[in-house]
């Protein structure tokens, strides 16, 4: 039950989770299979095909059959492989100090349930292990066996078609319909009688669905009544002067008349009825106490109320959008930080912050109405990267979310010089770029999410003119190899370089990735991780900091 669960529990989450592929597998293949064997088709086959969709189907498929009981002794055999290799894993990413990259074994579940650490999962390893060998070892059946359930349930079909009569057919087909449908209707009242209860229950839950249907079909939406039928005596009808709260209406008519006019919202309740105070030939009338971005509805009516036009609509114009703007932070001390910006209007602030690589995040919140926002951060860690995001409410309940921005005393500071070599063997020294922006993107080919930024940043990299900007994907550790492989199967040509030690990432304090670095011309580190999603977005913020439109 237990291996049953476990992998059932795996393979759905990876299957949910639309092809993610855990970057810690991709890591230990990588380390444990010789660089010769990792050519770029096979890291295609790897990262495209067997990691997943082959693991996680086959995690699936052991589940169902262990859960059921179909051929255990077996199931848990071809399990074991599989166990294993998922031990072995844990074991190197112990070696290495913990997942290195932003990988999920568990798929969506982890999204829920949180995630093992790798010292818990090799604990977990080795419970399956036990399990394995325990069915393998002490199933009570052959290899080839099921449980009694099942193998009963074959019997019991083969029994059936060998005794079961020739099946009637035509009109004696609809004779034996009556006996048998009394013949049900007998064995359903002897289970009520032995389980009364259950009847019940099962009684009142079809009773809910029932008054449920009903409610849900009579509550639905109402139109406007249609009018088509009435005699169109106004015409000319229109509407002017539309704001936020109210709109003008104008008709005219072929003789005086008083007239009113009757609003109303979708659902046909009356918001407003306006009647004139004289007869005339041109009606005009201001219709106000309404809400923004509503569509109303109304109709013309005569003195006595009787429709002197069919059914006409208008929209209230959407109020102006809260807007977030000039965000920013400073450092105070080392540990302490304040984070300001601004909005167009009176509204709430919160920050939510968090250390990059940290699943813990923290909220400060301001309640105060006020356009100038300033909340101040405390115990920070000194030689961290920290994320933070802002948000504003107004009066009426409008929100403003700003995008995730990095914060580190690194910013503002002159970037930590070094020298590395390209996979090509070429020496790159980044004080030599002075007079040029420069763009770091640390990174991992068994990162999903690096993967995904590597395409873009290669677009940008053929736009923007080299003598001006120069970008650089730095490959956090690994075999030199296995990376070459990679970058040829990906086609990229931006310059890679190999930080085989990992002196340059802990220089720059990079624990997660990607992780993006802009630096400007005079060799000072303006952003940390700028958020783009386009080649045109990563674009213009290149261009912003060479300062151009």
């Amino acid at each position: 039950m237990l291996m049953g669960l476990t992998f059932l529990a795996s393979g759905t989450g990876k299957i949910l989770a639309k092809g993610e592929v855990p970057a810690q597998i991709l890591d230990f293949i990588s380390n444990a299979v010789p660089a010769i064997f990792m050519t770029p088709t096979i890291i295609h086959f790897l990262i495209n095909i067997f990691i997943p969709h082959v693991i996680p189907w086959t995690e699936f498929i052991l589940g169902a059959c262990l859960l059921i009981g179909f051929l255990p002794r077996l199931m848990a055999i071809l399990s074991l492989p599989l166990v294993f290799a998922f031990l072995g894993t844990n074991l190197w990413t112990i070696t290495r100090g913990g997942y290195a990259t932003c990988a999920s074994c568990f798929g969506i579940w982890e999204n829920y349930f949180g995630s093992l650490t790798p010292v818990q999962s090799l604990i977990y390893d080795f419970a399956l292990i036990a399990c394995a060998t325990l069915i393998i070892f002490f199933h009570p059946g052959k290899l080839l066996t099921s449980r009694q359930w099942l193998a009963n349930l074959g019997r019991r079909q083969e029994v059936a078609t060998a005794s079961k009569p020739e099946a009637p057919r035509g009109a004696d087909r609809l004779q034996t319909l009556g006996p048998k449908a009394t013949s049900w209707l007998r064995l359903i009242g002897q289970k009520v009688r032995q389980h009364p209860h259950v009847a019940s229950a099962l009684g009142l839950l079809l009773l809910g669905l029932i008054a449920y249907g009903v409610i849900v079909a009579s509550i639905g939406t109402s139109t406007p009544k249609d009018t088509a039928g009435w005699a169109q005596v106004a015409t000319n009808i229109s509407v002017s002067e539309v704001s936020e709260t109210s709109a003008v209406i104008s008709w005219t008519t072929d003789k005086p008349t008083i007239s009113s006019v009757e609003v109303y919202t979708q659902d046909g309740s009356l918001t407003i009825d306006i009647t004139e105070k004289k007869p005339v030939t041109t009606h005009r009338l201001l219709v106000g106490g309404l809400g923004p971005g509503t569509i109303y509805y109304f109709k013309i009516l005569s003195a006595d109320k009787k429709a002197l036009s069919p059914e006409h609509s208008f929209t209230t114009l959407s109020p102006e959008p809260l807007l977030i703007s000039n965000v920013g932070f400073s450092y105070v001390t080392e540990s302490t930080a304040t984070i300001s910006w601004g909005t167009n209007r009176p509204a709430t602030g919160k920050v939510e912050y968090w250390e990059a690589g940290s699943k813990n995040r923290l909220t400060i919140s301001d309640d105060k109405m006020t356009t100038t926002h300033s909340i101040n951060l405390a115990a920070l860690k000194a030689d961290s990267i920290y994320y933070y995001q802002v948000q504003s409410t107004d009066v009426s309940g409008n929100q403003a979310i700003s995008p995730v921005l990095a914060m580190s005393a690194m910013i503002g500071k002159e970037a930590p010089d070094f020298l590395l070599n390209t996979l090509d063997g070429k020496p790159v020294t980044l004080s030599n770029y002075r007079g040029r922006v420069v763009m770091l993107d640390f990174w991992i080919w068994t990162c999903a999410a690096c993967r995904k930024k590597l395409p873009i940043i290669q677009e940008v990299s053929t736009r923007m003119p080299p003598d001006k900007v120069a970008i650089f994907a730095i490959h956090f550790e690994g075999n030199e190899a296995v990376i070459r492989n990679y970058v040829t199967g990906a086609g990229l040509t931006i310059p890679v370089l190999h930080d085989s030690s990992a002196v340059v990432t802990n220089l720059y304090k990079v624990y997660v990735f990607p992780t993006v670095f802009l630096i400007d011309s005079d060799g000072i580190i303006r952003m940390i991780d700028p958020e783009f999603n386009t080649a045109e977005e990563l674009e213009n913020t290149l261009k912003t900091m060479l300062g151009d439109k």
